[in-house]
């Protein structure tokens, strides 16, 4: 009797368990086992085969989604993905209209307009484009990534706002403000101001969502248990994209061709921004980030000091999907918000200078604020609310020579601890008070810390990677010297 046959059962990247039968066996009569997948589909399903849809299926996701899925993904992968297509399909709808828009702009069915003339002008906002990609990674660089979820909303704000520009373009030159005034400028001047604002916007656009989709992706290539691939990621993104942009374009080149008055451009321009960004908003809604940044910190904050321990003497830790349905898309970061009322108790500035806080401060607070945080990596320095009626206090924070993420959510929590405690007072604390007021929280935090931290890991944050401050401190504190008086 010899064996010659093996039956080896595989899995493949998506979990699919399939059987390979290798070699033959002799000697001994061949036994069939009936497998669901060997019976026979009834007659009535001989056009409609489930085994080819779910092979038909199997293919699509091999090509549209990365290897491994879901496994290699974070869970809101998908949900983000499927709004972020309806966003570009919309967006590639209303595409049409605003490079129709733009063209007409250019002279395209002007007989008056010349080849020059139309040059000139597309120079004019390539040049706007440029010098604002230049300004634009300036300031908006290092802020991306710690605010991921509002630039990428914003990001698509900006690119429909320069749609809308190009697209009602070519009416202004049938303004007329004020034809006697050769200081206010006439339609045409308008059309060409707006068509070189819509280029610096979607400059402006395509560097903020570039760097926001880079964080985003980075994001969903990190589930908790494995490790996917960021260049998969961006390639499967890019052939969604073409295939959703194209059929965008196919359909509009079907549609636009009827719509040519005035008021159907305005209508149907009106419909796809507004789905445009309806689909974003639920896209960035539905990402659910594990990292610290000052808004996730400060629900977390608030709703750890707040909450009541229970049985096991733990206070309430929110978990990541808890803390994205709290989150306000469009928010201004340095705000101190208290979560359970949503209301501003004060703000905070990461990484002023000492020279600034001077000039907001007391000269005996800036000194009594050097003296206590001499053993700590940050110096933090309150102010009062200025006189144009902002809520709560402003607390400025310096960082010193080798400070750490850690630091950095340590020194906003404490913040936050006073901004909690100065809304708790009917009138304003004196100075001698604002001090005690630091000292207080920053034991109370040091009490804290540890623990709140502990439970943060146990709720399923990743407490080793944090973003609290937009880019690098302008500057450090290296060693202050303190001098007495004689």
């Amino acid at each position: 009797m010899t064996v010659s046959s093996s039956v080896v059962a595989e899995k493949d990247e998506t979990g699919r368990i399939f059987y390979s039968t290798v070699g033959h066996s002799t000697g001994i009569p061949a036994k069939t086992t009936p497998r669901t997948t060997d019976i026979k589909a009834p007659s009535q399903n001989r056009f409609f085969n489930v085994k080819s849809f779910r092979a038909l299926g199997h293919s699509i996701s091999a090509i549209f989604l990365p290897a491994g899925y879901p496994n290699t993904v974070t869970p809101d992968y998908l949900r983000y993905q499927m709004y972020n297509d309806m966003q570009e399909f919309c967006s590639s709808l209303s595409g049409l209209l605003a490079s129709r828009g733009a063209l007409e702009g250019f002279g395209v069915g002007d007989a008056s307009a010349s080849a020059t003339q139309a040059l000139l002008l597309t120079v004019l906002k390539d040049v706007c484009s440029r010098f604002t990609t230049i300004i634009g990674a300036y300031y908006f660089g290092t802020s991306l990534y710690p605010e991921t979820k509002t630039f990428r909303f914003l990001a698509d704000v900006i690119n429909d706002t320069s749609i809308v520009l190009d697209t009602i373009s070519p009416y202004f030159t049938s303004i007329s403000l004020s034809p006697s005034s050769p200081y206010i400028p006439s339609g045409s001047t308008l059309q060409i101001v707006a068509l070189c604002m819509s280029g610096a916007m979607r400059s402006l656009c395509g560097l903020v969502a570039g760097g926001s989709k880079a964080a985003l992706t980075d994001h969903f290539a990190s589930p908790v248990n494995s490790k996917g691939d960021v260049g998969e990621l961006n390639a499967k993104a890019a052939s969604r994209s073409t295939v959703v942009a194209l059929t965008g374009v196919l359909l509009g080149t079907l549609i636009v061709p009827y719509i040519t008055t005035r008021t159907s451009t305005y209508t149907a321009l009106f419909f796809l921004v507004f789905g445009h960004l309806l689909a974003n908003y639920l896209a960035v809604r539905s990402v659910v980030l594990r990292s610290f940044n000052r808004q996730r910190s400060n629900i977390l904050w608030s709703i750890f000091r707040n909450s009541k321990r229970g049985v096991d003497g733990r206070s309430v830790a929110l978990t990541p999907k808890d803390v994205s349905n709290r989150e306000i898309i469009l928010d201004i970061p340095s705000r101190i918000r208290d979560a359970v009322t949503n209301r501003i108790i004060g703000h905070c500035s990461l990484g002023v200078s000492v020279q600034y806080a001077m000039t907001r401060c007391t000269t005996s607070h800036v000194l009594k604020m050097l003296q206590h945080f001499q053993a700590v990596p940050y110096v933090l320095f309150v102010a009062g609310p200025p006189s144009w009626g902002q809520r709560g206090p402003c607390i400025l924070v310096s960082f010193k020579e080798g400070y750490g993420s850690l630091d950095q959510l340590h020194a906003w929590l404490h913040a936050q601890e006073i901004a909690a405690m100065w809304s708790a007072r009917h009138m304003r604390p004196s100075p001698s008070e604002i001090e005690d007021l630091v000292l207080s929280t920053h034991e109370t935090l040091r009490k804290e810390f540890s623990r709140f931290m502990g439970c943060m890991k146990e709720a399923g944050w990743n407490i080793e990677e944090g973003a609290m401050m937009m880019g690098s401190p302008g500057s450090v504190i290296m060693s202050p010297e303190t001098k007495k008086d004689v």
